[in-house]
């Protein structure tokens, strides 16, 4: 997320995106609200925590569609390079469901994966025309609600095998039939390609647009800004009169489960909007700056809280009132700050650093 500031600034040198950091930020903190909750919130959930909790996802694959967009056009980075990172988001997510949850990988889409297949499609779509560009975007989110209805969505979570994993054999429940594994990640899993693609790619227009020139990026208020307000207010509206089944799947709480058009137009009206208005507050860039550390090794964060949910907190089986849980989410929530400000003192006193390394906690 780096960006030249204008030839005539007194100095020149590379410089993060501090809007998207923060937004990517912010993004983590309703990450871990819809995690922490199976594990933790005695039911029902609030609508207003409801509501925040399903804005993470979509945050973030949009985000990631953004990133393609400045490897591609501001930086030249190869189709090669895309892919290994997509390949590397898709281990890091079966390396998730084999070590922390005990999950046989790739029954369903974790959000990972949907990055890690999103990161090559999204560099090659943005080799195609224009307007061919934004047809498909309109295609993915037309064909969505025809494969719920025409497949019917359930809301049901895909079935888990329970099997007992040998480095030379799987042995256990008979896994689910290669037509729900398909189901799953076609239209009806966590994060299936149709429609949740779409929003990777709305990411890679608003990234284009974004750093389209050498210029430091700014959004207007008069410009930018109206036009988020207006996907937010006809997301809202499209959103209230199709609000969908909102399942609560697995007792996780977010919105979209199904996901529906509204939703995904109020969340690009979103980001849109936020970006704008951070745009513009950069007097306050300090307060902000436990989001922005956040935002910059948000991967690093997004399997240290899993890790920390699934192997401290589920084993003691607690449910909790609203108040008791938010107070466990605030020291769950400071222990990932902390840990995104020594990943930024690794990142800034490690020079040299491989690969691998950059991947995990950012570069």
């Amino acid at each position: 997320m780096e960006y030249p500031l204008p030839r005539s600034a007194a100095h020149i040198g590379p410089f993060r995106d501090i809007p998207v950091d923060i937004l990517r930020g912010l993004a983590i903190t309703f990450m871990i609200m819809a995690n922490l909750t199976p594990a933790l919130l005695l039911p029902p959930a609030p609508g207003w925590y409801r509501f925040l909790s399903s804005l993470a996802a979509p945050i973030f694959i949009g985000l990631a569609g953004m990133m393609v967009a400045l490897s591609r056009t501001g930086k030249g980075r190869p189709f090669s390079y895309i892919a290994t990172r997509g390949g590397l988001f898709i281990l890091a997510g079966a390396l998730l469901q084999v070590l922390i949850f005990d999950y046989v990988p790739f029954l369903d889409v974790d959000v990972l994966y949907l990055i890690g297949l999103a990161l090559p499609l999204t560099y090659l779509y943005l080799g195609l025309p224009e307007r061919g560009r934004w047809a498909v975007i309109i295609a993915i989110l037309c064909l969505t609600p025809l494969l719920q209805v025409g497949l019917g969505y359930s809301g049901a979570v895909i079935t888990r095998p329970d099997v007992t994993l040998t480095p030379f054999s799987i042995s256990g429940d008979p896994f689910p039939a290669p037509v729900e594994i398909a189901r799953a990640w076609l239209m009806e899993g966590w994060f299936p390609v149709f429609p949740w693609l779409a929003i990777a790619f709305f990411g890679a227009e608003l990234g284009k647009y974004r750093w389209r020139d050498r210029a430091a990026p700014r959004f207007r208020f008069k410009d930018e800004g109206r036009w988020g307000a207006g996907l937010l207010l006809a997301g809202a509206v499209l959103w209230m009169l199709f609000p969908g089944a909102q399942y609560i799947r697995d007792s996780y709480v977010e919105l979209f489960y199904p996901p529906m058009i509204g939703f995904f137009v109020f969340a690009a009206g979103l980001v849109v909007f936020a970006l704008t208005v951070l745009d513009h507050i950069p007097a306050q860039y300090g307060l902000l700056d436990p989001l922005r550390a956040a935002g910059g090794c948000s991967l690093a964060i997004y399997l240290a809280q899993y890790a920390v949910i699934v192997k401290v907190i589920e084993p003691f089986g607690l449910q909790l009132p609203l108040p008791a849980y938010l107070g466990v989410f605030l020291v769950l929530y400071t222990g990932m700050i902390l840990l995104a400000y020594f990943l930024r003192y690794v990142r800034t006193s490690w020079h040299g650093q491989p690969f691998l390394v950059r991947f995990l906690i950012g570069s």
